[in-house]
């Protein structure tokens, strides 16, 4: 059985999954309360679905970019449950999630992930396989519209006035999933990397270490 935990934003997720698919799914707002939320869900999570914590062998984590503090947050946890449980650690990108999530379309995928002072986490994804074809990068949404061209699929942090922004600048080219499809899914996390975990791969418990595009953003 894998965990896979999100803490790369203030909505947080967790997932179980096995060699049948995702066996149980949470996804919360949880603001910045990662901290106290976060083992208590996975316990709730993990009774409804008849297990204990020693059934675990794997715990996936999304490193970011996103949050700097929940991503620490859900670091320490995946690390924590590792060492102790000598389970496989396996870390996977969240924009690369998020594009995965998004995929089997025609056009090009950006997911966004808020980074703070109007400025954003992205990278251009190939939408048929969700395959990356650039960096991850830290952009303004108008110098992201500045260099676009033709139509694109927009994913992750996609708030009203995000996407009146993205509207302004590219019109129609904006393409925008509807808010339920948008919902970042941790099951696609689990997805991921129980593909990894199948293949006998494993990151480093010392060296693995969250994806930052800055430094993290002190209150105005």
């Amino acid at each position: 059985m894998l965990l896979a935990i999100d803490t790369s934003t203030m909505e947080t997720g967790l997932a179980l999954y096995d060699e049948a698919g995702p066996r149980a799914e949470a996804v919360w707002r949880s603001g910045r309360n990662h901290t106290a939320q976060l083992l208590p869900q996975l316990d709730l999570l993990l009774r409804h679905a008849g297990l204990e914590r020693t059934d675990l062998k794997a715990v996936a984590v999304a490193l970011g970019p996103g949050s700097w503090s929940g991503l620490r947050v859900g670091m320490s946890v995946a690390k924590g449950l590792a060492l102790a449980g000598d389970l496989a650690l396996l870390g996977v990108g969240t924009l690369d999630i998020l594009a995965y999530q998004h995929g089997r379309s025609r056009l090009p995928v950006y997911p966004l992930l808020r980074l703070g002072r109007e400025r954003f986490a992205t990278a251009r994804f190939d939408g048929e396989a969700a395959t990356r074809q650039g960096p991850d990068r830290n952009v303004t949404l108008a110098e992201l519209c500045a260099e676009l061209e033709g139509r694109a699929v927009f994913c992750g942090d996609i708030d009203p006035a995000v996407q009146a922004e993205l509207r302004r600048g590219l019109g129609q080219r904006a393409i925008f999933p509807s808010p339920a499809a948008n919902l970042r899914r941790p099951a696609f996390l689990a997805e991921l990397a129980w593909r990894r975990y199948v293949a006998g791969e494993r990151d480093d418990l010392v060296t693995l270490e969250p994806i930052y595009l800055g430094e993290p953003v002190k209150p105005r």
